[in-house]
């Protein structure tokens, strides 16, 4: 860029030869491309906001100041256009976190609901897979559902501690396979 002039250039365009303004997008292409795909995600935008940008630079060119700094002036309109581009991204979030929200407050009362059926429903089959146990299993269960020490199951049962515990198992094993809707083994 050091033989290159662009004031020489854009006082022809301002002048009538509007094609000419095609040499500067050729010149400050790569620097207005560069400076800006370093600072969005996507090159796809970085392509569109360097467009933007040599656009507005085009339709402003008669407001810039002959003599001054051309590459200085062109980037202060990317970094224009690329607060833009972040403000409309920005947004745009918002909207969509907003819309989710939206959406989730709206399905809230619904997904509780289906949340306390389907609570109920392993409830109610827990309850029907207790039912199916034999007596004793059953009583063993209830007795840990209610909080009754070992020691005292174990004189109750007339047990030793390590049979309710192996009971226990079994018992919980059986119920496991019941509520996977599989055949309960039986414990006893």
């Amino acid at each position: 860029m050091s033989n290159f002039n662009p004031d020489e250039i854009i006082q022809d365009v301002l002048a009538g030869d509007k094609d000419k303004f095609r040499t500067l997008v050729r010149e400050y292409g790569l620097l207005v491309r560069g400076y800006l795909a370093s600072r969005v995600y996507h090159l796809e935008d970085a392509e569109d906001l360097a467009q933007e940008s040599f656009l507005i630079a085009f339709s402003k060119l008669s407001s810039y100041e002959i003599g001054t700094n051309f590459r200085a002036w062109l980037l202060s309109i990317a970094k224009y256009q690329l607060s833009n581009h972040w403000r409309k991204s920005s947004r745009r979030a918002n909207t969509m976190d907003k819309f989710r929200h939206d959406i989730a407050g709206a399905i809230q009362p619904e997904m509780v609901k289906a949340s306390d059926e389907m609570k109920q429903n392993q409830i109610n089959k827990l309850l029907h897979c207790i039912s199916e146990l034999p007596d004793r299993t059953r009583h063993l269960i209830r007795a840990g559902l209610d909080g009754v020490r070992m020691e005292t199951l174990a004189e109750e049962m007339n047990l030793k501690p390590n049979a309710i515990y192996q009971l226990r198992h079994r018992a919980h094993i059986a119920l496991r396979k019941c509520m996977e809707n599989k055949e309960p083994e039986t414990a006893s």
